[in-house]
């Protein structure tokens, strides 16, 4: 294990997908990108999920009124998606509203 693993996320292939994100999480997305080296919004999602799975905190947050989701497309972890499709199964809840889930809950720690 070299000092690197414990900054990097292992290289690993990644699964095309356009996932629904509220608004209001999107942009605070946007916003700590600014505080961060070397990140994107993308990255931010997948340490969100892996966060996600990790604890399976799987709380549903109460959404602003007449909030907006949009589509983006996100590069997931392959291994991530895998383990998300196995949370859907458990908690009966969409691939989308788990990793809505997993940003509220990563902005809000």
């Amino acid at each position: 294990m070299s000092i690197f693993d414990s900054y990097l996320l292992p290289a690993e292939k990644k699964l095309r997908r356009r996932i629904e994100i509220d608004n209001t999480l999107y942009n605070k997305l946007s916003e700590l990108v600014k505080n961060y080296d070397d990140a994107s919004i993308n990255k931010l999602v997948n340490i969100a999920i892996i966060e996600l799975i990790k604890s399976e905190n799987i709380n549903i947050y109460k959404r602003p009124p007449h909030e907006i989701t949009e589509g983006h497309n996100f590069d997931i972890r392959t291994s991530s998606y895998r383990k998300l499709e196995d949370l859907r199964t458990k908690y009966g809840l969409s691939i989308f509203k788990l990793i809505n889930i997993a940003i509220y809950n990563a902005i809000n720690s």
